[in-house]
């Protein structure tokens, strides 16, 4: 629950309107297993639970999913307790906001904080910067973006990969046999849908934490 209350936050902060973290499309880490690891260490990357929200061509979109992050994304390095907040503006353009998220000193902090505050405006009503207009999440099945997948097989033998997604670059990992991994184009998720749905799909990963990566 907690990654789908981050993204309806940034969501209403962006838009000054009520979003409901239920509607969020919300994917866990639970499916995600050694192997994937392994296949993220081949190609250079992590695998981060993200919060995503962004605004494109008047629509917002939200999803909280597991991404595969490479070495050349300012959220390769948060680790441990830490948090990061990747924030691309129409004129500061990127910006990154990173600290200490979790553990008994920033908790505290945090706590105490929201004691001081209710303290200082008992009996008062506090003005929020979002009204109670609703905002209508724009479909998941409508972002275009790009995946990795791992699917049954042997990497000799693509033809049906190919068919579906393109000329794709085979990944395979030592030690992991009659399956392999690849990279799609970018594409919408519903057609994404469309073509694993023709292949023996094992586990698939965004790779596309925004619309510009």
């Amino acid at each position: 629950i907690m990654p789908s209350l981050v993204g309806s936050e940034m969501c209403i902060r962006d838009s000054g309107r009520t979003v409901n973290f239920e509607e969020i499309t919300t994917e866990g880490i639970t499916k995600i297993s050694n192997e994937d690891f392994a296949y993220a260490r081949k190609l250079n990357s992590v695998i981060k639970l993200l919060a995503t929200s962004y605004r494109k061509d008047g629509k917002v979109y939200a999803i909280t999913a597991p991404f595969l992050i490479d070495t050349t994304h300012p959220l390769y390095n948060v680790n441990g307790v830490l948090n990061g907040i990747y924030v691309n503006g129409n004129m500061v353009g990127d910006v990154m906001f990173f600290g200490a998220g979790a553990g008994k000193l920033p908790t505290a902090s945090a706590v105490v904080g929201d004691i001081i505050d209710c303290v200082k405006h008992k009996g008062t009503n506090v003005c929020v910067i979002w009204d109670d207009e609703k905002l209508e999440l724009a479909p998941t099945r409508d972002e275009v973006r790009s995946f990795f997948v791992r699917v049954k097989g042997n990497a000799s033998d693509t033809a049906m990969v190919k068919e579906q997604f393109g000329d794709v670059e085979i990944i395979t990992v030592d030690g992991l046999d009659n399956e392999f991994g690849f990279i799609t184009d970018k594409m919408t998720e519903e057609a994404f849908d469309k073509a694993a749905a023709n292949v023996d799909m094992i586990c698939l990963l965004y790779t596309s934490p925004s619309p510009r990566d």
